[in-house]
């Protein structure tokens, strides 16, 4: 999904991760934010792999890049911060709300093509990576589900390139929850074997080395795939995802 959709992973990896937690005994309350923190780290190795394949592929825009990174990092720490102080049941609503209104998005809006009308806004770009940190550090996704609709609705990018920028972009909103939910978790009790904070070494190597081969490929894939075809697909999955998270499916 990192790789073919440019949305971090962390949609998928994280409510799994969190209902196999909770199925071998862990806490909710301590499964749902290591379930964040480890999908984040296996998010930041994916995403700097399958950012490289886009690069070369000419479908990162660099021009207002290092505003979304900048801000991105500084917003994700803030969530992962909010994100330990609030009840599970609230993030798991959230999360699903999230993944509705991102779906009601890709649904309506007609996407745009080309380069042409690409936004040129600073201010613009830096609030796209302050939100999209924010829903990284939160909820334990990279932001590329706020991210893609936002590059392509409101800054006007076409659907590949939003892709390839969004990829990059979650880079940075990954380190910075990862970072933060390490420290946060650093002193809590009861955290399963081989943890840093709210980081499981464990989940994280084996993920990371499946996640990390395929997120190559399917970089690759994703540029010769028509762009409706990868709408639908996104549709379908953050719809079922959002289904799942607040409790109807």
């Amino acid at each position: 999904m990192a790789g073919l959709l440019g949305v971090g992973g962390g949609i998928i990896l994280t409510p799994i991760q969190y209902y196999l937690l909770v199925a071998y005994g862990v806490d909710s309350n301590i499964a749902m934010p290591l379930s964040f923190g480890t999908s984040l780290a296996v998010i930041f190795v994916t995403m700097i792999r399958s950012t490289k394949k886009h690069y070369d592929n000419d479908l990162v825009v660099t021009t207002f890049l290092s505003y979304i990174m900048v801000l991105g990092f500084i917003g994700a720490i803030i969530g992962a911060f909010i994100s330990t102080h609030v009840d599970v049941s609230i993030l798991k609503l959230l999360f699903g709300l999230m993944c509705f209104v991102a779906v009601i998005n890709m649904i309506l809006i007609k996407y745009p093509d080309n380069d042409d009308n690409i936004s040129k806004s600073k201010v613009a770009h830096s609030l796209l990576g302050l939100i999209g940190g924010l829903l990284c550090g939160l909820l334990g996704v990279g932001g590329g589900i706020i991210m893609i609709p936002i590059l392509t609705i409101v800054l006007k990018y076409p659907t590949h390139k939003a892709i390839g920028t969004s990829s990059a972009s979650i880079i940075a909103t990954s380190l910075g929850g990862l970072i933060a939910y390490m420290v946060l978790g650093w002193n809590v009790p009861n955290l399963p074997a081989y943890s840093i904070g709210y980081v499981n070494l464990i989940q994280f190597v084996f993920l990371t080395i499946t996640s990390t081969i395929v997120a190559g490929y399917a970089a690759n894939i994703s540029k010769k795939v028509d762009s409706k075809k990868l709408k639908i697909v996104h549709i379908l999955l953050v719809l079922y995802i959002g289904l799942k998270m607040v409790g109807i499916v």
